[in-house]
């Protein structure tokens, strides 16, 4: 599968001939480029050489219905090759013959067939007097005459080469003689029908001798004997070959693709089986991707591409679906449940993949199930159960698959308009920030803010963010949704210093994607000199999260903010486990210790002594140190006690729109006390 479409329009593009493959709907899906050449040159209509457009179409528009019609019949195999020549108007009203060659070709085994259409210039005019022996010779084909034994009387020049003998040495001598192999093949059993039926017969077989594919045409002859046309087309079979993989087949992972997958589906439904469809999705391949570069994410599909090939068999069909998606249909079995094959699959995702630059990652996968006909008795509507069921998988904690219920498709519904509603204009879309202060314990003082992406959606309201934020991670919408928060607060930064002498740090969170992502990082720094936002103001917020976060690329962002005076705080520290791993590897500037540890402060005394180890790591590294979730006062005493005194939670303030955080902490200028 690595000689992909480019290696398959290169084969076509050697072919002196104009050649258009279609479907059987017309539709036209290769084209060589002399062709397109040829009819860019004359100014003829895209319709007949654009991929993508319907040739039929022009067929109707120029009155052709009755070739329309023979080669739907080519197509359907109820009539053989059609050859016609065809007047050709140039621009400038030139006139150019074609002989056109209509032959079907089956694009998928057993089931579609389309049609290769070969376009050849031809004059009808010659000052050459013209002899049998002039023409025959000159043939492109082979022509071969043998008489009622068998035997050679004649061989043309083109003949001699593609047989690869010679004509006095094979003038007299018969078929079998020269070529035993022959005997009990598909030629000798087609030209001896040929020969009974005293009918044109031709047919295309493999010559294993000479490793040729030929196309043979058989005419017998009124005085006995056999007229044989003999053309090479190995060339050709191997562009319909790559022309079935093109249409039916990955590039990538070599499985079966969507349009394939839906006509095997279709065929189960019309013999009537019982089968079942695995949607399988490789979570968060967009953050792969955005981390450790695409090629990342194709050994990751190729990789499990191989390992699902090991389920396929005559009941069950494996194929890729679309970028990160697998389909596997599978005919149910009464010595197997469902579920226990599910679990078969999900095992394939235990082992961890091995990047190219040696590095391991865990990639996880969900799986939505969809039965028939129980589920569904469309094949649209199966395949729609399967998706449904597999985004359930992804949002139930603990589960790597799901079998569909109807229930499920109110939540499918919710997040396709949630994916709707990240396009677009985000503001108008009801997106907006609060603020969350962050406060000295000791002063009372404000020092900074965290700032906090929210969502009124226009049909569900308040939306939460881990909700949203996900959503626009496996749509890829999250870039445009960040850019988009920054320039908002970007835009009240520069408002609030301009009125009230704004010099405090912004907090603002990034995603692990984001980390990764090259191109982002040039926007944002972009964004900043073009709302002239000084560095000192800017803090960039990362969530401790699993090893995927671990990139060069990664690192060469953080160490960028840092050089230009960004801050980098973890949040959420001491929750994941790899946190001696950011501190060492990352450039932080600042810890916010995750709620979990506070809340537990007068509850548990072993979280009592994490904490304050917590504590004293931070110090011992000289980064500042910030609780979250501070909720209490006896939270607020025992921080205090124990050297943390910058605090973010409810004991202080709620998240706050623009409008209450600039009416309260800037117009008033407020404090508290320390009594709160």
């Amino acid at each position: 599968m690595e000689d992909d479409k480019g290696q398959i329009l290169a084969k076509m593009n050697k072919m002196d001939e104009f050649l258009i493959a279609i479907d059987e709907n017309g539709t036209i899906f290769k084209v060589n480029q002399v062709w397109i050449d040829f009819c860019v040159a004359n100014d003829i209509e895209e319709s007949l050489w654009k991929p993508g457009a319907n040739y039929y179409d022009q067929l109707i528009a120029c009155g052709k219905e009755s070739e329309l019609q023979i080669i739907k019949q080519v197509i359907s195999q109820e009539a053989g090759e059609y050859t016609e020549m065809y007047p050709f108007l140039l621009k400038d009203n030139v006139v150019q013959w074609l002989e056109v060659k209509v032959r079907a070709v089956a694009l998928a085994p057993g089931q579609t067939r389309g049609a290769l259409l070969y376009h050849k210039p031809i004059g009808l005019h010659s000052n050459q007097m013209i002899t049998a022996e002039i023409v025959l010779e000159s043939m492109s084909e082979g022509f071969v005459l043998l008489n009622e034994q068998r035997k050679f009387t004649y061989l043309n020049e083109m003949a001699e080469k593609l047989l690869q003998c010679k004509r006095k040495n094979v003038v007299g001598r018969g078929v079998l003689e020269l070529f035993p192999e022959v005997l009990d093949s598909p030629f000798h059993h087609h030209y001896e029908q040929g020969i009974r039926k005293k009918g044109v017969l031709e047919f295309i077989d493999y010559f294993h001798t000479l490793d040729t594919w030929f196309q043979i045409k058989v005419y017998p002859l009124k005085k006995g004997g056999l007229a044989i046309y003999l053309q090479d087309v190995s060339e050709r079979k191997k562009i319909e070959e790559k022309l079935v993989e093109a249409a039916y087949y990955d590039y990538l992972t070599g499985l079966p693709n969507r349009r394939l997958l839906f006509q095997t589906a279709r065929s189960l439904i019309e013999k009537g089986k019982n089968f079942s469809v695995f949607h399988l999705n490789i979570d968060n391949l967009y953050f792969v991707n955005a981390v450790h570069h695409y090629k990342a994410g194709e050994i990751i599909m190729k990789k499990f591409a191989e390992e699902l090939k090991e389920f396929s068999s005559e009941t069950c069909h494996v194929g890729q679906l679309d970028g990160n998606e697998f389909i596997v249909l599978r005919e149910v079995s009464k010595q197997e449940h469902v579920g226990d094959v599910a679990k078969r699959m999900e095992d394939i995702f235990l082992q961890p993949v091995v990047l190219e630059n040696s590095q391991k990652i865990h990639v996880s996968a969900s799986i939505g199930i969809a039965c028939f006909p129980f589920d569904a008795q469309t094949l649209d509507e199966l395949f729609s159960c399967a998706e449904i069921a597999m985004y359930e998988a992804k949002n139930v904690s603990d589960s790597f698959h799901s079998f569909f219920h109807p229930m499920m498709r109110a939540s499918y519904n919710r997040k396709l308009a949630i994916e709707e509603g990240l396009t677009g204009d985000l503001k108008a879309n009801g997106f907006y920030y609060t603020l969350q202060p962050q406060i000295d314990g000791n002063s009372g003082e404000l020092i900074g803010a965290e700032v906090l992406s929210r969502w009124v959606h226009p049909e569900f309201g308040e939306i939460s963010p881990l909700e949203f934020i996900q959503a626009a991670e496996e749509s890829g919408h999250i870039v445009a949704l960040t850019s988009h928060l920054c320039a908002e607060v970007f835009t009240q930064i520069k408002d609030w210093e301009a009125r009230f002498g704004w010099n405090l740090r912004t907090a603002i969170n990034m995603t692990p994607s984001l980390l990764g992502n090259p191109v982002f990082f040039d926007d944002f720094f972009r964004l900043m000199e073009q709302y002239k936002i000084h560095p000192k103001l800017i803090e960039i917020e990362i969530t401790e999260q699993a090893e995927l976060s671990y990139s060069p690329q990664t690192l060469k962002n953080l160490l960028l903010c840092k050089s230009k005076g960004i801050s980098i705080a973890i949040d959420d520290f001491g929750t994941g486990f790899s946190m001696i791993s950011y501190l060492t590897h990352f450039p932080i500037n600042k810890i916010k210790i995750d709620k979990s540890f506070v809340e537990k402060i007068g509850q548990d005394r072993k979280s009592e002594a994490v904490l304050k180890s917590l504590i004293h790591l931070a110090k011992s590294i000289e980064c500042d140190l910030v609780a979250e979730g501070v909720e209490q006062i006896e939270e607020a005493e025992f921080l205090l006690a124990n050297d943390c005194s910058i605090f973010q939670g409810y004991l202080y303030d709620k998240p706050l729109t623009v409008i209450d955080f600039e009416a309260k902490y800037l117009q008033t200028r407020f404090e508290f006390t320390a009594d709160l």
